[in-house]
């Protein structure tokens, strides 16, 4: 709308007066007239308005965009160091069990049942580890059995019959953590029995799948 104040700058219009052409001339005027010519207020404030969306599309793009801490170097010195520690060679992972296992013990309340010594619970409900035929056993596969799936029922180790509850660690822990965790119980307290590997582990995991928990009567074939 044209405020009636502006009608004094328009000389073509003549209320009393007006015919169709002076209309048409008026109007073609207001339309060549720039947007912004009698408001610098306007003018100025989109300029602002312009320079501000510019300047948070660049913002967004350099610091908001990803996860990449690339966008966070400015140096071009370090950008090509970044990138050059990204382009090399990947070697595989190299784990140290024992002492992911040693750490695992304590956090999965192994040492609540076995104790910090491996020796068991004496009132006999939890065997020991130390020197567990089921631990040091030459075949590591029976060991990682009884951690992916758990063990029920009475059980004779070092001639003694326990008869507890070993939960299931399958579910619960990755192939290298369970790797980890085998290694230490059959690396400590005496026992001298081979590492275990995370591959070792994922091979078991795929032959037994999702299981429910073992009795010494069916692991028996690991002895006789």
């Amino acid at each position: 709308m044209i405020d009636e104040s502006q009608h004094d700058n328009i000389p073509e219009l003549d209320e009393g007066q007006a015919s169709d052409e002076s209309l048409v001339k008026t109007h073609q005027r207001i339309r060549r007239e720039p947007f912004f010519s009698d408001s610098p207020v306007l003018f100025f404030s989109a300029i602002a308005l312009m320079v501000a969306l510019i300047f948070a599309w660049f913002y967004e793009r350099r610091y908001m965009g990803n996860d990449d801490p690339q966008m966070y170097l400015h140096d071009r010195a370090y950008i090509a160091l970044y990138q050059e520690w990204q382009d090399r060679p990947m070697g595989p992972v190299e784990y140290d069990y024992f002492a992911i296992g040693e750490n695992q013990y304590t956090k999965m309340a192994c040492v609540g049942c076995h104790q910090a010594d491996g020796e068991g619970d004496p009132a006999g409900l939890n065997p020991p580890l130390a020197g567990s035929e089921y631990v040091i056993h030459e075949d590591a596969s029976l060991s990682v059995k009884i951690l992916l799936a758990g063990l029920v029922g009475p059980v004779t180790v070092k001639g003694k019959e326990y008869n507890g509850v070993m939960a299931a660690f399958g579910a619960s822990m990755k192939d290298h953590e369970l790797a980890g965790l085998l290694t230490y119980i059959r690396q400590s307290w005496g026992n001298e029995a081979s590492e275990v590997t995370l591959e070792e582990v994922a091979a078991v995991r795929a032959e037994i799948g999702s299981r429910a928990p073992w009795t010494a009567s069916e692991l028996q074939s690991y002895f006789d």
